[in-house]
């Protein structure tokens, strides 16, 4: 369904913008394409999206539930905490009291203590006044205990193994045995009966356990030693042989022994001596013990106290405890309400919004097929289009997709489905224009998969990429560059975006593998192939084209590497960006005001998408409880805030917009006609390829007449001042560059234009004033056919298929008088109407009527309607002074002459540069084969001097226009000679440079109108010392220069006579005129003697019009060939030339059906016959199988169906009475069987017999019975007058006149007149000139005709008398 509609739109943006677009499978296969690519990516953007709400408005219901159940637990534990806080002040008192206690217990306590302390020092002291004492013998105790601890178990044991104990171990172990009171063996003495006491066995046997018996020692009661065991030791210690140095001698056990019988001994005295101490010591310690028991008793007193204390502490702590614990509890659920009630709030605003953001976006995910599937279609077929086609399609799509099953939005489009607000705006800050069809382009260019080429005539988008990229270091190219493939490859290498700019309608070959993306891998790198060269190709690298031209036509092979974009200015945009101009020329600071309130704006809403971005990731990334996330509430917090500034900003932005709109909007009108004037002098490219003119041009020009305007109070007639001086100084600027003839034509247009945009002309009647009409919706009978001819008749019927003029036809009838005297008058366009036309018509309206009444007085219609619209200057003709325009040139901005046949500028620019000090360093060149290197040297030289370049007949050089480009292009202000000047000349060619055109001062060079002015033109070029280069025929040059002169004066004029001024068409130029004058001073030098140049109708209505075939076979069986009747040759003939004729016709216009509905290719002949049937001309490839004829193809389809019906006529009806002559294919053949017939009739030979005249009436009854009556001509520069029977003079505004039946009588031998007859020429069309064909007959001149007349030939021959088969209407 796309495919078929845009290719069906394709048709018709050819018939209505004479635009090529090729709808190729390519084009398909790019649109399942970037479907695929898109509506998979899309869908996941919209669910993302959608996610993220619905996440957001979970997370609300979330902290909803939640802050109820908040506020349960808040209103259970409220009632614990009032009586965790009456328990702990409870508890604070009971501690107060018994802390009272313990503090006196506690006192009581301390003062024990003291005595405790005093008593204890008091002890100490005793206590160490008898350690004082005993000290002393402690050295010795120590001693003899450390020796008893050297013994072991053998020591004591080897004591114990002694037989005979020597003296000083009996007397150790004696004072042991005495120490330990143990008593003595009684044993004989010495003397006989004599008993001693023996200590050794009982002390041997004290030896029987060697550690007891230390261990006895060592746990020795020292301080309870009995008085009379020392009495009794005390011998032994005073015994010299009792020392430990003595005993040594003997036993080292008994020496260790020895030394603890005397430290007990001497112990035992410091012992005695230090009882009384010790005694006192013990009281002491029985005080302090008693002491000590009350102390602990108070002490233990206290520490019940304290215990009590402590328990209520404890209690008091837990009461505490309990209390800060819902105290935290209430107070973090208290602040858990608070951030539930903060984000509640925050999102209030949001949470209706989000709802139905989803709910949006829900039907937009149900839509994505239908969305994406009309944004691809944008994308692959509608770039070249302009906007009512691109809305009018996209229409169409969403209507038709529902119905087929697929779901669509009904406002889906492009921009709504894939378009990037925030990417949109930053183009639009690079200098993208902000109105939608820029916008569509950019977002066209952005997401295509092939490389964009963009239809850039204004360099909009060249400006927009350049700005765009020039942080990505943009590479900048040019076709006719000789190192753009170098510049290509390193842009592809290195990854950097790439500008190929100004290209032409052809694309180079080297460029097919870039533009089809031919990326391949190479040992795993990415590389591209181009030429014979492997480039590495790196993924960042882009490529955009733009082209200058207008509407350039771009082959199917292009077409389907590229995507074409249609960047042509838009009329809103353009007009958004005069308003900008103008309003910051008038009111700067109202413009930098809105500028930076566009930006500000666009800043505040990007900072709320963040905001609402970052918002919605944090609900999404939120673990838990939303309310437990303090980032997320401070974060919404500081979002509501900055928030409520941001869109209290944008609210107080948008009403100071609002009042700056206002004031601005004050001078809509001011860009309102400026845009229109804009598109007047674009549309001057149609008519000549060399009216080209850039929009900076235009805005320089604006911009002047703003500076220049009348000053006024007010801003309603300041903006008049402007739109006048604008308006005229625009005009003014495009009539120096226009030929003559062009110059009406733009005033009318801008008139036009401006009537049009007020509402006061009707686009159908606009149209029909241009091309006429095709649609006659009723046939009536001429009403006077007198004066009023069939043209005009039937153009007044094709008026009334205008709604204005649906009754004038009917109406014309009862005011034909007054209609006559209209036609009559010399000034037609100066009469006003009859009845109601008076005031129903406004003066544009009578300017239709006019048409089809006077058409020759149209223009002065036009020049009236433009005065009184816009003023007389807009009608009066515009000089073009060489002085003005030089001083608006500049060394980068070169100087055009356009030139007209016959004309050469040289002569006034060599004047020129004489009179500005130039004329030596002026060099010129004439551009030819092989003068380009020669051009570009002498450019390049001037250059550095700062000489002028006269560069002439550049459109005979259209292969070096490119080289001139290119180095018109890169001239450097900064390096080139200020001085410099390019000066060059052409015929109109679509070869020369856009871009010089564009940027360079034309001025058109035209001969002047009329013989007195050219008269005058050729001698401003005489000196008087040229009057003299012949010495001695001054005078007879004079004469003789003065006839050529006038003489080439006289063929300049008769050029625009067309067929009546040459039948072959000359142009006669300068150079003839000096060729010429050179020639004759030459002459007069070397001799003595003196030598003496649309139609608007569908196929389908076409072929129901168009007749079918005539059936041949038929026709042979009929008319078979007869001896007698060669016209039934001549019927077959014609019958056979028709029906290849009508074949043709059918056949072409089935296969244009078949192309229109896609059926078939649009092949370069049908593309031709469709232009030719939307303007109303006979397609060439008809005009091939027919007759000649130079009817527009309206008018020509009835002739070939009155032909047909004069055909049939005969076939059906048999051999007419009157041969309408005009109606045969090969008239010839038709008046060679004529006299074929009368030559067999007679029996003489065919060449003795000729053509003999009669004139006939209207009413013919039958036919004659020699010859035949023929009708169906028209006469050119006369007419035939029934009263005198002869030619004479037309009535005034008479073109044509038609001629009576005429009788062909063959008369053998027939001598011709001399006196009293015309020999007309008749021609079949009004052309004139002819060819032979391979018949021998020319393929226009017919035969002559002999017409009766008073006056001699010589009268109708000046006046160019003939007789037409065919009129051009």
């Amino acid at each position: 369904m796309i495919h078929e509609t845009v290719t069906q739109n394709s048709v018709r943006f050819l018939e209505e913008m004479s635009r090529h677009n090729y709808v190729t499978p390519t084009s398909y296969l790019e649109l399942l394409g970037c479907y695929s690519q898109f509506v998979s990516r899309k869908r996941k953007e919209l669910t993302l999206a959608s996610s993220r709400l619905k996440t957001g408005l979970d997370k609300i219901l979330v902290t909803t539930v939640e802050v109820a159940k908040l506020q349960e637990q808040l209103e259970v534990m409220s009632p614990e905490l009032d009586k965790a806080v009456k328990e702990a002040t409870l508890t604070m008192e009971q501690i107060a009291k018994d802390t009272a206690v313990a503090e006196k217990t506690k006192s009581e306590v301390q003062k024990e203590e003291e005595i405790a302390a005093a008593k204890a020092m008091e002890t100490e002291a005793i206590a160490a006044d008898a350690q004082k004492d005993l000290a002393e013998a402690l050295p010795l105790l120590e001693a003899a205990v450390s020796s008893l601890k050297s013994l072991n178990k053998n020591d004591v044991t080897e004591v114990r193994a002694l037989q005979r104990p020597p003296y000083g171990v009996k007397l150790v172990m004696e004072a042991t045995c005495i120490m330990k009171g143990i008593k003595p063996k009684r044993v004989a003495g010495e003397k006989p009966g004599q008993k001693i006491d023996d200590y050794w066995e009982p002390g041997k046997a004290q030896l029987q356990d060697p550690g007891k018996f230390l261990e006895s020692l060592f746990s020795y009661d020292k301080d309870n030693i009995p008085v009379e065991t020392i009495k009794r030791i005390e011998p032994y210690i005073n015994n010299p042989n009792f020392t430990p140095e003595a005993i040594l001698k003997v036993s080292k056990a008994c020496t260790s022994i020895c030394q603890w019988v005397i430290a007990m001994y001497k112990y035992h005295f410091v012992a005695v001596a230090v009882a009384p101490k010790r005694e006192k010591l013990r009281l002491a310690m029985e005080e302090l013990d008693a002491t000590e028991k009350i102390l602990a008793a108070a002490k233990r007193k206290l520490s019940e106290v304290e215990e009590g204390v402590f328990q209520l502490q404890r209690r008091y702590s837990d009461s505490m405890n309990k209390k800060q614990n819902l105290e935290e509890k209430c107070k973090l659920c208290q602040a858990r309400l608070d951030r539930a009630d903060k984000l509640i709030n925050s999102l209030a605003d949001e949470k209706d919004r989000w709802g139905d953001t989803i709910q949006k976006y829900e039907s937009l995910v149900h839509n994505v097929p239908g969305d994406v599937l009309i944004s691809a279609g944008f994308i692959a077929y509608l770039g070249p289009f302009t906007v009512n086609y691109r809305v009018r399609m996209a229409s169409e799509w969403s209507q038709a997709l529902p119905n087929l099953g697929v779901p669509a939005s009904p406002d889906a489009g492009l921009l709504n489905t894939m378009g990037d607000p925030v990417k949109i705006r930053s183009w639009q800050i690079f200098g993208l224009p902000a109105d939608l069809y820029s916008v569509e382009n950019s977002v066209i260019a952005h997401l295509s998969r092939r490389w964009p080429l963009f239809i850039d005539p204004q360099g909009q988008a060249n400006k927009w990429i350049k700005n765009m990229e020039a942080e990505n270091e943009i590479c900048l190219v040019k076709q006719s560059s000789r190192d753009f493939i170098r510049v290509l490859e390193n842009a592809i290498r290195f990854g950097k975006p790439c500008l190929m700019e100004n290209v032409g309608s052809d694309l180079d070959p080297s460029l097919e593998s870039i533009l089809l993306k031919r990326v391949f891998r190479q040992q795993g790198t990415l590389v591209i192939r181009i030429g014979d060269n492997f480039v590495p190709y790196h993924k960042d690298f882009k490529f955009y084209l733009t082209s200058k031209l207008a509407n350039p036509h771009y082959t199917p092979e292009v077409s389907t590497k590229v995507t074409l974009i249609n960047f042509t200015l838009s009329p809103s945009g353009l007009q958004d960006q005069l308003l900008a101009i103008v309003v910051a020329e008038e009111r700067p600071d109202l413009e930098d005001s809105k500028n930076q309130l566009i930006v500000s704006n666009a800043q505040m809403k990007q900072e709320l998408k963040e905001i609402e971005d970052k918002i919605l990731y944090l609900l999404s990334a939120s673990q838990g409880s939303p309310v437990d996330d303090i980032e997320l509430i401070e974060t919404l917090d500081a979002s509501k805030i900055t928030s409520g500034e941001i869109q209290a900003k944008v609210k107080a932005a948008e009403v100071t917009e609002r009042t700056i709109d206002e004031t601005r909007g004050q001078y809509i009108p001011v860009a309102v006609n400026s845009q229109i004037l804009f598109f007047c002098v674009a549309d001057m490219a149609k008519i000549d390829p060399m009216y080209q003119y850039s929009l900076e041009w235009f805005i320089r020009i604006f911009l002047n007449a703003i500076a220049s305007a009348e000053r006024a109070d007010s801003i309603v007639d300041r903006v008049n001042h402007i739109n006048d001086a604008f308006t005229y100084s625009l005009f003014s600027n495009v009539c120096r560059s226009l030929f003559q003839k062009h110059k009406l034509l733009f005033g009318l247009l801008m008139c036009v234009r401006n009537e049009m945009q007020k509402g006061n002309i009707d686009m159908m009647e606009w149209r029909w004033l241009i091309a006429g009409g095709t649609e006659i919706p009723e046939e009536l009978p001429n009403p006077a056919p007198k004066w009023l001819s069939t043209r005009s008749w039937n153009d007044i019927l094709t008026l009334t298929a205008l709604p204005n003029f649906a009754d004038f036809a009917t109406d014309f009838e009862k005011h034909t008088h007054a209609f006559k005297k209209i036609f009559d008058h010399a000034e037609p366009q100066d009469v006003n109407l009859p009845g109601q036309w008076t005031t129903k018509l406004d003066s544009f309206q009578a300017i239709l009527v006019l048409k089809t009444l006077r058409p020759d007085k149209v223009t002065n219609a036009m020049q009236t309607y433009v005065a009184s619209k816009m003023g007389q200057k807009f009608i009066e003709p515009q000089t073009s002074d060489l002085t003005a325009v030089f001083k608006e040139s500049s060394m980068v901005s070169p100087l055009v002459f356009v030139l007209s046949t016959g004309t050469d500028p040289a002569g006034s620019l060599y004047r020129f540069a004489e009179s500005m000090r130039f004329s030596d360093r002026l060099n010129a060149i004439s551009l030819g084969q092989g003068q380009g290197p020669r051009a570009e040297s002498l450019m390049r030289i001037a250059m550095e001097r700062g000489d002028w370049v006269f560069f002439q007949n550049c459109h005979l050089a259209p292969s070096w226009m490119p080289v001139l480009e290119r180095l018109v292009e890169t001239i450097d202000p900064e390096q080139v000679h200020k001085d410099f000047r390019l000066w060059l000349t052409s015929m109109p060619s679509a070869q020369f440079p856009v871009y010089i055109l564009q940027n360079s001062s034309k001025m058109t060079v035209e001969p002047p109108k009329g013989i007195k002015a050219n008269l005058m033109r050729s001698y401003q070029n005489f000196s008087d010392r040229f009057f003299k280069q012949c010495p001695g025929k001054v005078r007879v040059f004079k004469h003789l220069l003065l006839s050529i002169s006038f003489f080439h004066a006289v063929v300049l004029e008769r050029r625009k006579f067309g067929a009546l001024g040459f039948n072959i068409p000359y142009e006669f130029t300068d150079g003839d005129i000096n060729i010429c004058i050179d020639q004759l001073s030459m002459f007069l030098q070397e001799y003595n003697d003196i030598p003496f140049k649309v139609m608007e109708q569908t196929a389908t209505a076409m072929l129901k019009k168009v007749p079918d075939t005539v059936n041949l076979a038929m026709v042979q069986k009929k008319y078979p060939v007869m001896y007698e009747q060669s016209m039934n040759t001549v019927l077959v003939q014609e019958v056979i030339r028709y029906n290849r004729l009508l074949t043709v016709i059918h056949s072409t216009l089935q296969d244009l059906l078949k192309a229109l509905k896609g059926q078939v290719v649009m092949s370069q002949k049908l593309e031709e016959m469709a232009n030719s049937l939307f303007l109303n001309a006979v397609p060439a490839i008809w005009a091939r199988q027919a007759y000649p004829s130079l009817k527009p193809l309206a008018a020509w389809v009835t002739d070939l169906i009155t032909r047909m019906e004069f055909i049939n006529t005969w076939v059906d009806s048999g051999i007419p009475k009157v041969f309408w002559i005009s109606g045969f294919f090969f008239p010839q053949a038709f008046l060679t069987g004529t006299l074929q017939n009368h030559a067999r009739k007679i029996k003489v030979p065919i060449d003795s017999i000729s053509f003999d005249f009669k004139v006939k009436g209207k009413d013919i009854a039958k036919s004659p019975k020699t010859g035949c009556y023929i009708d169906g001509l028209f006469l050119e520069g006369a007419r035939w007058d029934t009263h005198i029977k002869a030619l004479n003079e037309s009535k005034p505004k008479e073109l044509f006149t038609s001629m009576p039946v005429i009788w062909l009588m063959p008369t053998p031998n027939r001598m011709p007149h001399d006196t009293g007859i015309y020999a007309c020429p008749v021609y079949k069309t009004l052309t004139r000139a002819g060819t032979l064909s391979t018949t021998g007959h020319s393929t226009n001149f017919v035969f002559t005709i002999e017409i009766p007349t008073e006056k001699p030939q010589r009268h109708w021959i000046k006046r160019g008398v003939a007789l037409m088969c065919a009129l051009n209407f």
